[in-house]
């Protein structure tokens, strides 16, 4: 009998659905660190405690924190919910850029302010040239919604693929600033891999035109704090939107509060906020562990380590 520990919320009818998979599992919603899997998320620095643990399913697709040296045995089977947040991440970032095509967020503080104030002059979609740096599972998400709103779509992806058809330009990493270089927006959905930290230096934003908007939806060491700071204090572009941040939470007293070109969601775009995620994360739980009391490879192993 394996013990499986369950870190997420889930309602009666979801637990009910993968309590039912086998009788192979005994299932717990408190911490157990005699378990043998975890399906959710728990802190990467406490598994070195779990000494029975043989596979943690995590609820996101990147796993930054998860392959760092030490974190996990060898032994242990590492996977990831690839496609299960594309759907909410994508829309996260589409929203964040319409409230900073159409300054929403400045008549938002306007109203806080009591301030009647126009705030002059915004963009249409229709024709609008947005480049996603991360063509991967919810950059291609995105790609579609704009390609759909009537954008031009210009992809950035490690390596070169067949053009998708929603996508009017496909370029690789080695041509990353050749892409951001003449557009209205860039969404940057990269992973937070070593060689992607502090990929977007101050240089790099310089190569963007002055009203050039910028989403990041990734993973928030693409650029440091301080490279934001100068980005925003000089207006070195229009307008940032940002889920995600290098050290989150952002401490208190960070200047990033204050910056009215700045536009801060704390890290919420991707975490089972839309109902249909979580039940598509549980599908993907009951696969697994299927395929777990059968013997059979799981879906989406992890196989990079640090």
């Amino acid at each position: 009998m394996k013990k499986v520990f369950v870190p997420i919320k889930l309602n009666e009818t979801q637990r009910q659905k993968i309590e039912s998979v086998s009788d192979q599992f005994t299932f717990t919603y408190e911490v157990d660190k005699d378990a043998n899997i975890i399906l959710g998320n728990y802190n990467p620095n406490e598994l070195k405690e779990f000494k029975n643990l043989e596979w943690i399913q995590t609820t996101a697709v990147g796993v930054d924190a998860f392959i760092k040296k030490g974190v996990l045995n060898d032994n242990v089977v590492l996977t990831n919910a690839v496609d299960i947040h594309s759907k909410e991440v994508a829309e996260h970032a589409f929203g964040l850029m319409v409230t900073l095509l159409k300054k929403l967020y400045l008549y938002r503080d306007n109203q806080a302010n009591h301030l009647w104030h126009d705030e002059s002059k915004v963009k249409s979609y229709d024709g609008l040239r947005v480049c996603i740096v991360g063509l991967g599972d919810i950059g291609r998400c995105l790609a579609k919604i704009c390609h759909n709103m009537g954008m031009y779509v210009i992809g950035v992806k490690r390596k070169m693929i067949d053009k998708p058809e929603y996508v009017d330009e496909l370029y690789t990493n080695i041509d990353t600033q050749k892409a951001i270089s003449d557009v209205d927006v860039v969404f940057t959905i990269l992973p937070g891999s070593k060689e992607n930290t502090h990929l977007f230096t101050v240089d790099t934003f310089k190569k963007m035109r002055k009203d050039t908007i910028l989403v990041n939806v990734g993973r928030g060491n693409l650029y440091s704090e301080e490279t934001l700071i100068e980005v925003l204090e000089n207006h070195i572009i229009e307008a940032i939107g940002m889920d995600v941040f290098e050290k989150e939470p952002i401490s208190e007293d960070s200047k990033l509060w204050s910056y009215k070109n700045l536009l801060i969601t704390p890290h919420v775009a991707g975490y089972f906020h839309l109902a249909s995620a979580l039940d598509a994360y549980v599908d993907l739980l009951v696969e697994n562990l299927k395929r777990f009391a059968n013997g059979e490879e799981l879906k989406y192993v992890v196989k990079e380590r640090e």
